[in-house]
């Protein structure tokens, strides 16, 4: 019900229809002062979106506290006293990825998983002294030695890092990029000295040698494209082969596909794993909404025998909850560690990580209590199915992903 206050002329403004009450009969429109403020434009917007009125919360409060519940009242006709299935779904959905896009992107997606393994000069630094300390302290010999040789190798590097990109860089290398900023920096010393050209060029295709093989390393793809740095190559030599030993039209045109994007990408591997990690990041939103009613399939065929009882559409319901009420739990979840990694106090992160471990234990179970709340079926019986449902979902949502996956190669040519 709306604050604005109630007209005194009992006609609808929206059908003419003469009026009993608040409400027209005919329209449902409220017979309210047509003049609005500001305020009472966006406390409306509000509303129409989440019925900010108590509906969500209360949507939201028996979701959590009683799955299966909402499920069941909304197949037994009691409606108007929640917020609709769909319209939660568009709304949690929306919220969720919003939030977990901002929180993180595509760029932190992909230095996230290329964080193992590279060392910045700092960290090299470490190891260099921790090296020397063994060198120092340590009694036995074969160790000072290995020490020696490892605090050698990494002064090398370190030198090499701060010759050939500078001494206050925040990158991070792998094994390999050390390695060719060492051959750089000795190719560089040995250009300015007295050294045969003969030297000189070799080491000069040395690098170049390096660079590309680590380009082809990172855009090869189950070795499909075998080495062919263009497609008139791969052509050329697929034409040699006799017909029979040719690859089919499907090799054909992935081998295609990939040898243009490591065309369009060996200058930029990074952009590269940057566009793709954002494409399949963008994609989930669609795959969820893909496989949605693919899991009310599932339910609604092993639930076959009560097919009297609940339709398709029913089962559409009950998975429109479940999705919702993952959708807010595991929103809780990454909040609570945004927040205690924002603070960085101790006891809040041991605190936030049970409080963690508890919304994703109950994530796993949520749906066995919901299939429990909404079809009311014994608890053996209930956990054959939920254990059915959880391993035809993860195999369908693999092959979805891995189709949407595909796709989010193939569009970035």
């Amino acid at each position: 019900m709306s604050h604005l206050k109630e007209r005194k002329e009992k006609i609808c403004l929206n059908c003419n229809t003469d009026l009993a009450g608040r409400y027209c009969h005919v329209c449902g429109q409220e017979n309210l002062e047509p003049k609005e403020t500001v305020w009472h434009l966006v406390t409306h917007f509000f509303n129409d979106i989440t019925h900010f009125d108590g509906k969500f919360f209360e949507t939201v409060k028996l979701l959590l506290r009683k799955p299966g519940f909402l499920s069941a009242q909304y197949v037994s006709g009691r409606r108007a006293s929640f917020l609709n299935p769909i319209r939660m779904y568009v709304f949690t959905s929306a919220i969720f990825f919003i939030i977990l896009f901002s929180l993180r992107g595509p760029k932190e997606f992909v230095n996230f998983n290329e964080r193992e393994g590279k060392r910045g000069l700092v960290e090299l630094e470490r190891v260099k002294l921790k090296q020397d300390s063994i060198l120092t302290h340590s009694d036995d010999k074969d160790d000072r030695e290995d020490a020696e040789r490892a605090s050698m190798r990494y002064k090398l590097r370190i030198a090499a890092v701060k010759h050939v990109y500078g001494d206050s860089t925040d990158r991070k290398f792998t094994d390999d990029e050390l390695d060719l900023a060492v051959i750089q920096d000795m190719t560089d010393s040995l250009q300015r000295g007295d050294v045969p050209q003969v030297v000189k060029n070799r080491l000069s295709q040395t690098i170049k040698e390096r660079q590309n093989n680590q380009n082809n390393e990172n855009l090869s793809f189950f070795g499909l494209n075998r080495g062919y740095r263009t497609v008139e190559a791969y052509d050329s030599a697929e034409q040699r082969l006799p017909e029979d030993l040719r690859d089919g039209w499907l090799k054909r045109a992935t081998a295609h596909k990939l040898i243009h994007l490591q065309e369009s990408y060996r200058a930029d591997k990074k952009a590269f794993k940057e566009h793709l990690t954002e494409n399949i990041l963008h994609s989930f939103p669609k795959i969820l909404f893909v496989t949605l009613p693919i899991f009310a399939l599932i339910l609604n065929i092993l639930y076959f025998r009560h097919k009297k009882r609940y339709y398709y559409v029913d089962h559409g319901i009950f998975a429109i909850h479940v999705y919702c009420a993952t959708f807010i739990l595991m929103l809780m979840a990454i909040l609570m560690n945004k927040l205690s990694d924002t603070i960085g106090v101790g006891w809040v992160k041991i605190i936030s990580m049970i409080l963690q471990l508890g919304i994703w234990f109950y994530i796993l179970i949520y749906l066995y209590k919901a299939m429990r709340g909404f079809y009311h079926q014994g608890r053996f019986k209930t956990f054959v199915k939920y254990f059915i449902t959880c391993c035809l979902s993860f195999i369908i949502n693999l092959i979805v992903f891995v189709l949407f996956m595909v796709l989010s190669v193939i569009s970035l040519g």
